[in-house]
């Protein structure tokens, strides 16, 4: 059997201190190392999937490295094969931007179908940030990432059931 425990520390080095030791890119860096860790079967997985060496791939997600780093397509490449876009939001973020997902044509949609699912992200959303706001206004990055994810989420999941009903509007003629 295993398992395993998570020891929080509150006010410890890193954990509300904001940008510690973090130089410009590096979070970028770290991002894109954490997304391709984050995938079924890891940065072996993803590699084959970009068509890349796995020990290449590696070097080039290591924020240690200065002689190795992921190009702009290989940052979409990342994005696309594993499906998360937080390289994306990590760029955006770090020039003042916010990403927010493209909504795809509805038109065909099930309106009920939308609304449980825009429903389901408000839940997901209300959850997240009534978490970070547990410990008396001190939020975590990782509890901000939380929010913010959710919150992009719950703005993608609104546009699709404003277009699900904009679907159903009757078409006027003339």
């Amino acid at each position: 059997m295993t398992f395993s425990v998570s020891i929080g520390c509150a006010g410890g080095y890193g954990d509300v201190a904001l940008g510690a030791d973090i130089g410009p890119g590096m979070e970028l860096v770290a991002t894109a190392q954490q997304v391709a860790q984050a995938h079924a079967g890891g940065v072996p997985a993803v590699a084959k999937l970009m068509g890349v060496s796995a020990n290449t791939l590696q070097h080039k997600l290591n924020p240690e490295r200065t002689t190795h780093h992921l190009t702009m397509v290989e940052c979409l490449q990342l994005g696309m094969v594993t499906g998360n876009a937080s390289v994306l939001r990590a760029m955006a973020k770090q020039m003042g931007y916010t990403v927010h997902r493209a909504t795809p044509d509805q038109s065909g949609g099930d309106p009920v179908d939308a609304f449980m699912h825009f429903q389901a992200n408000v839940g997901d959303f209300s959850r997240a940030a009534a978490d970070a706001l547990l410990d008396g206004g001190r939020v975590s990055p990782n509890a901000q990432k939380r929010v913010e994810f959710r919150g992009q989420e719950l703005l993608a999941a609104t546009a699709h059931l404003i277009s699900t009903t904009a679907a159903l509007v009757p078409k006027r003629e003339g």
